[in-house]
């Protein structure tokens, strides 16, 4: 359905998420939820045409799947599976803990999606968040600094780190430790 903001707001939304007209506590309450997280401190009882529009679009904007959208201009759906999948061959030993450079520590592939206060929708790669998180909490502010505490925390521990592993993984390491 495409709404255009100039009639009523409750029966589309209704609509849009599946629910009677007649359940006006539960519309109310996503009503007030949507202008909560768009910024609207109206409290009139008729709300202008470009709020309810905004309103609506806000609410079709959350039952889409978010998106990882890719350099080449290929689009995906990322599902989330709800329980890892582990490729164990029959003659190793499988372990019960997680190594530490095993898919716990890979973030190259995992995004999530933020909410701008302007309403807009962004996606954000978990191993940029991570780094400048440990970049707000150690006080470094140059791509040299972060070099220079990682070649540090190397040479202080040099046990935890493996030589065949490679940089990437072992600093994606230091990141997890530094921020637990």
């Amino acid at each position: 359905m495409n709404y255009s903001g100039t009639t009523s707001l409750q029966p589309a939304l209704a609509e849009l998420l599946g629910l009677s007209v007649k359940s006006q506590a539960q519309l109310a309450k996503l009503v007030k939820e949507a202008k909560a997280s768009l910024g609207i401190t109206s409290t009139a009882r008729i709300l202008p045409p470009e709020q309810r529009l905004a309103i609506y679009q806000w609410h079709k904007d959350r039952l889409k799947p978010v998106q990882d959208i890719k350099q080449d201009g290929a689009t995906r759906t990322e599902r989330q599976q709800e329980s890892p999948v582990y490729d164990v061959k029959q003659d190793e030993n499988a372990s019960t803990e997680p190594q530490p450079d095993s898919v716990v520590y890979d973030f190259k592939q995992t995004h999530f999606a933020i909410r701008l206060p302007d309403g807009k929708r962004t996606t954000t790669m978990l191993e940029g968040y991570l780094i400048n998180a440990m970049q707000q909490k150690h006080g470094l502010t140059t791509n040299g600094g972060i070099r220079a505490w990682i070649e540090q925390a190397t040479k202080n521990d040099g046990a935890r780190f493996d030589s065949h592993a490679p940089l990437t993984r072992q600093v994606k390491r230091l990141i997890i430790e530094s921020l637990i």
